[in-house]
């Protein structure tokens, strides 16, 4: 059998093409490990050393809206201060859900466990609530651009009357946190962060029972829980 001519370019190609081909079927063949990528997740878990009720107790359930946050820290990863008006994201460090989330979530297992409420609803709740309870977090952040680390935290509470028409607002009050971060990594300022929403809690469930009483809001006069 008489072979074909070939050239010495045109072997050349067919060699390259064969090698190609059966790169391509031994990639097909083998699992390519990449290096995944460190990341470590963090949650909020705003720990109740009180265990107590309160010893004011609403007539009224209170509603706990979904807590709103400031557009800087709104996503999941740690947010640092490095400098006077720089800002870094930590994409390796970030919490498991986006804080406002987590924050909500503390605030109303807080209110419940305060006992100052009838009940506490949260935002996705279908029950009724004669009292609602907003929350904004300006600010949650690490900062880094001094001598000392801290966790700095934010934060604006209100409380509307839902019993009445135009929902008046009954109580507003800002409040603002620097807590000292005791070691160094992303763990301390999580720690840090838990210690100031703590302190916050503690004096807004102080606020919120001091205004239940004078609204007389834990009395039951001419109140059905049925609504």
């Amino acid at each position: 059998m008489k072979m074909p001519n070939i050239s010495r370019s045109e072997l050349y190609k067919v060699v390259i093409l064969s090698v190609f081909i059966f790169a391509c079927g031994l990639a097909g063949c083998v699992k390519l490990e990449r290096p995944s990528l460190d990341r470590k997740y963090y949650t909020l878990d705003v720990v109740r050393a009180d265990k107590q009720k309160n010893k004011i107790h609403a007539v009224k359930n209170l509603i706990v809206r979904r807590v709103k946050i400031s557009p800087r820290y709104e996503d999941r990863d740690l947010v640092y201060k490095v400098d006077e008006n720089a800002f870094e994201a930590d994409y390796y460090n970030s919490f498991f859900v986006p804080p406002a989330a987590l924050i909500t979530q503390e605030l109303r297992v807080w209110m419940g466990d305060s006992g100052i409420f009838a009940n506490v609803l949260g935002p996705d709740s279908m029950g009724t609530g004669e009292l609602l309870l907003e929350g904004v977090v300006n600010s949650i952040y690490g900062d880094y651009s001094g001598p000392e680390a801290k966790a700095v935290i934010n934060m604006q509470f209100i409380l509307l009357n839902n019993d009445s028409a135009d929902m008046p607002i009954v109580y507003s009050r800002d409040f603002s946190r620097e807590v000292v971060v005791e070691s160094t990594g992303p763990a301390a300022l999580v720690r840090a962060m838990n210690s100031g929403l703590s302190d916050i809690f503690i004096e807004l469930e102080k606020d919120l029972a001091e205004t239940v009483h004078t609204n007389h809001f834990d009395k039951a006069k001419g109140y059905s829980q049925e609504k």
